[in-house]
């Protein structure tokens, strides 16, 4: 029979293992109900599949539909003393349909002249790009916040940080898809004043440049439409620059400094 001295350490070592087992236990804590605690991931991921459904639904829907700038010009015509109205909600549904913008400020300076059709589309695509983003951070954002690693990470770290540039500089490239960034921006950490910020100064103008350059067409304007056609492409030209500028500015010395301490760990665990 063991003696009361020996049975006292004896019951530490068993109390000291049985708490190292319970802290070893994946999913489970002291108090907790015994939910898996990965829920909240599931549900996030869910979220995500169905934006991504969403967004991809939406672009086939509008390769198949294929508004053309002739059919757009005869809906907007035929409501008449609506027609303003018109363009603004279309223009703000259109653009969260995926629609390309540039079409929708063509057919806005057609049909209203460069200022009034500019004012319209404007309108339309700042409710429908406030939509999109909205839309992407509620089913997007967090299962990207928990799932972005490494470069892609650094990535959304300097965006978020220079957030009024990178939406600006975003909406000053034609060849950036409009509706697919409204979406892709609600996903990340930029705030919702620096996006709406970033899209109404990117927007403006290449908004006025298609909006004459529809205009000019509409009026069988030769020259307006030469002066049109030479602003956006500098439009394009200067966006590509200001994407070249941001780029080179990205952090790659917080990358390696990252990496460092994730090398080192699996050195001394082996």
């Amino acid at each position: 029979m063991p003696s009361p001295s020996s049975t006292g350490p004896a019951r530490s070592v068993t109390r000291l293992v049985r708490g190292l087992r319970r802290t070893a236990r994946p999913g489970r804590r002291e108090g907790d109900s015994g939910r898996p605690p990965n829920r909240s991931a599931t549900a996030a991921a869910v979220r995500f599949g169905l934006l991504v459904v969403l967004v991809a639904g939406l672009g086939l829907t509008t390769l198949l539909a294929h508004p053309s700038r002739r059919g757009l010009l005869h809906a907007v015509h035929s409501s008449h003393l609506v027609a303003p109205l018109v363009a603004v909600v279309g223009s703000a549904i259109l653009v969260a349909a995926l629609t390309p913008r540039t079409l929708l400020s063509f057919v806005g300076g057609a049909l209203f002249g460069t200022l009034a059709g500019s004012a319209y589309v404007l309108a339309g695509v700042m409710v429908g790009a406030t939509l999109a983003f909205g839309v992407g951070r509620l089913l997007g954002r967090d299962f990207v916040s928990g799932h972005l690693r490494g470069r892609f990470a650094l990535i959304e770290q300097a965006v978020a940080s220079r957030a009024l540039t990178a939406v600006m500089v975003s909406r000053l490239i034609p060849l950036v898809p409009f509706g697919i960034s409204n979406y892709t921006f609600g996903t990340t950490s930029v705030g919702f004043g620096s996006y709406l910020a970033g899209t109404l100064i990117g927007a403006v103008p290449a908004t006025l440049a298609y909006a004459a350059l529809g205009a000019a067409t509409m009026k069988g304007d030769p020259a307006a439409a030469t002066y049109a056609g030479i602003a956006v492409g500098g439009l394009a030209v200067g966006g590509a620059i200001g994407t070249y500028l941001v780029w080179r500015r990205r952090p790659r010395h917080q990358e390696r400094q990252r990496s460092e301490p994730v090398v080192l760990t699996a050195t001394g665990s082996d």
